[in-house]
Formats: C-alpha cells, structure tokens, sequence
C-alpha cells in the first residue's frame, strides 16, 4: 500500500494549483472548477491511481492473481471516479467561496494568460509518461533555468501552497486507506490509527522536503512553455486575495475528496481477494 500512494502521489504531483448554506451556485463553483482545470484534471486520476497500482505490481514479489488484479483496477476506478471526485469538490468550493472573488477569478480564467495555464496543466495532469521520467525531465529543465524564472517557480511553490498541500494528501490518504482496510477487516491485527498517524507526522519533515523539489520540478516540466511574463502574471494571480482564496477552496477540497476515495479504497481492497470471491 504505501509503495502504491507513493506512486499515486507522484501521479498527482503534476496536478496544477489551482458551511450548510450554499455561499454561491453550485452552477458557478463547477463553472469556475471547469474554467481552472481541475474540472478536467480530476477525470485523470483514478487512471493515474490505477498506473500507480500496475507499477507497484510490477515491483512486487508477490502477483496477485488475473481476477485480483482486475478486482483492484475496478476497486480504484470506483474509488476514484470522475463524477464522484468532482461532486465533492463541487459541493465543497459552492459552500465555501466567497462570492465578493467571482468576477475576478472570472476575469483571469477567461483571460489569454489564465486558459494558457489552464490548457497546460490539463495536458501535464494527461501525459502518460511515467511519472519517474517526468520527474526527472522536470528536475533537468530546473537545474539549467535562469536565476530570474527559478525565483517565480519558488514564489509560485510558496502561493501556491502546492509542497505542503500534497504532503498533507499523502498522509491524509496513507490514513484513510489503512482505515478503511481496518473497518473491512476488523479481525486482522494491526497498528492503531493513533500510532500510524504518529508514525506519519514523525516523517512529514522528511515527506515536505521531498515533494517540495518534487513540484518544482513539475512546475518546471509543466510551465515551460509559459512566456516569462505570464508566469509572472500567475503568480501575481495566485498572490491576490481572490487567486489565494480560491486555490486554498480547491486544495482543501481536493483533500477531503482524496481521503474520502482512499478510505473507499481501503474498505474495499479485502474484497479482491480471490478468496473473498468464492
């Protein structure tokens, strides 16, 4: 399992940052998803959760069966489907949003500079190379940038809140899906959650480090074709009130749907087994 959130994570990384009552439409909170991106990215990830599931197989000493394995990439597609990932967030940005931020975020997603960034995230959330590769194209394309792009892709990390984001999905996520194992399996022994997110946080330190070279690296990858002044045009986006809020709505909403799909995950993994099938 945590040899495939780690690859999960690596699928995601490439991801672009982007109450009861309802604060706006939900009409206009999945307009505004649509416009972002992340409308579109979020039907990338249960085939990026299921690539992260072959991988670790492939590494593995133990096979699971033909029938199990077919199990499993059901498992994740229901797990992590489209229609169900973008409903959540949905929900969660319509009664979150301040709706004073609209017309702004309007204005920069029907921009020039906002549907150039947002075309570019979608199509580095859709590339297929493995994520290892894309990586380290990423980290290739850093290491030779120019003093003056390297500082906006830092300042882009830092507003974006992408390192520390990600970090918190990856453990959020590692504990949603050992939950979810233990409510499916209540029998079998194993750690207590309290002990296993403590174990977790002992390595966030280490897990923030990683992943923070790890988004700027995919930033890298996926902004290289951006012009200068649009990336510095993002950035100033991403610092503004309306840029800094809506991206703090998606990050968290993406969260509480990431762990939700996990603990679906874990609850229902111990049924793939061919000997829960017979």
């Amino acid at each position: 399992m945590i040899k495939f959130l780690q690859g999960l994570l690596l699928a995601v990384a490439f991801l672009g940052p982007a109450a009861v009552q309802a604060q706006v439409p939900q009409s206009t909170a999945e307009t505004l998803l649509r416009k972002s991106g992340l409308w579109e990215q979020l039907s990338d990830i249960a085939a990026q959760a299921q690539a992260a599931f072959a991988q670790e197989i492939a590494q593995s000493d133990g096979t699971p069966s033909e029938t199990e394995r077919a199990r499993v990439v059901g498992v994740i597609g229901q797990a992590y489907a489209a229609d169900r990932l973008r409903r959540a967030v949905a929900d969660s940005v319509a009664q979150k949003l301040n709706p004073a931020h609209v017309a702004m975020l309007e204005r920069w997603f029907d921009s020039p500079v906002g549907q150039a960034v947002t075309r570019l995230e979608e199509a580095a959330s859709k590339d297929e190379t493995d994520p290892q590769t894309l990586m380290a194209q990423g980290a290739s394309l850093l290491a030779k940038l120019p003093a003056e792009r390297r500082e906006l892709l830092d300042q882009l990390l830092v507003a974006s809140q992408a390192a520390e984001a990600l970090t918190q999905i990856a453990i959020n996520t590692a504990i949603a899906a050992q939950r979810g194992a233990a409510s499916a399996m209540p029998s079998e022994p194993t750690v207590s959650e309290a002990e296993f997110q403590a174990l977790l946080q002992a390595q966030r330190p280490q897990l923030l480090q990683m992943i923070s070279g790890l988004s700027l690296a995919g930033f890298a990858k996926a902004y290289a074709e951006l012009p200068q002044p649009q990336l510095q045009a993002y950035v100033a986006f991403m610092k503004s009130a309306a840029g800094s809020h809506f991206n703090t709505l998606c990050l968290a909403a993406l969260d509480a749907a990431l762990t939700d799909a996990a603990n679906e995950l874990g609850r229902r993994l111990p049924g793939t087994k061919d000997g829960a099938n017979t």
